[in-house]
């Protein structure tokens, strides 16, 4: 069994069967595991992380204006601290001030796993997407993503919908769309209203004139609006 081990400031491997350039695969005290790459033996049985080959650099992609989408994130900062979108495989959301490019789109996968050069549990990095709408992949991109990122950049609101009729929960806040109404429209009334965007008897979006969001169907437009209370207990 291979697991990890503090030497001084540096994490390493101990290790009872491995050599050095051997990849072998790590169990972290909560169970889940890690593939690494032996480095040098730096005490008995024991051996430093090996530095990841250098990958060749990914090619950049236009996929398209930001505006709606950092319309969306701008409303939503009104009412969340920490807004963030989870579509198909990949999660958004805005780099703040102190981030190497202030303002433009974070691009990272849903689940946390663990960094072994910081040593901590994070988002696998998939990339940024500048504010004039290059998107830089990073090596653990999945391949498509670029054409995802472009088809949201396009109509942010009808990929938030469609997204919430396949998986049956809101892309914003992850809830379950238990609500016939918030099931047929994508999302609830409440992150519709946090990210300006239409559902149901509400009609136009707030940010209509920005991001000129697909329309909701034409039979909950002519409903009434949800009791107070009910239509977004769950989202």
């Amino acid at each position: 069994m291979h697991t990890f081990k503090k030497v001084g400031d540096a994490w390493c491997v101990h290790s009872l069967t491995g050599q050095t350039g051997q990849t072998v695969t790590v169990t972290k005290r909560n169970g889940q595991t890690s593939t690494v790459v032996l480095g040098e033996q730096v005490a008995p049985l024991t051996f430093s992380l090996a530095p990841r080959a250098a990958q060749p650099a990914a090619p950049v992609t236009n996929v398209g204006g930001l505006q709606s989408i950092l319309a969306m994130f701008d409303r939503a900062r009104q009412h969340l601290r920490f807004p963030a979108i989870v579509l198909d495989g990949f999660r958004v959301s805005v780099a703040g001030a102190r981030a190497s490019q202030p303002g433009s789109l974070t691009v990272t996968g849903l689940e946390q796993v663990w960094n072994n050069q910081r040593a901590r549990q994070e988002r696998p990095w998939f990339g940024r997407v500048s504010l004039d709408g290059m998107f830089q992949p990073g090596r653990d991109a999945p391949v498509g993503l670029a054409d995802k990122l472009a088809r949201f950049a396009a109509d942010p609101a009808g990929e938030a919908a469609a997204y919430g009729r396949l998986h049956g929960k809101c892309c914003f806040c992850n809830r379950a769309l238990r609500d016939e109404r918030s099931t047929a429209v994508g999302y609830g009334p409440d992150c519709a209203d946090h990210y300006g965007l239409p559902w149901g008897a509400r009609g136009v979006s707030p940010l209509a004139a920005v991001a000129a969001p697909a329309a909701a169907p034409a039979d909950l437009l002519q409903r009434d609006p949800p009791q107070v209370g009910f239509a977004h207990a769950v989202a």
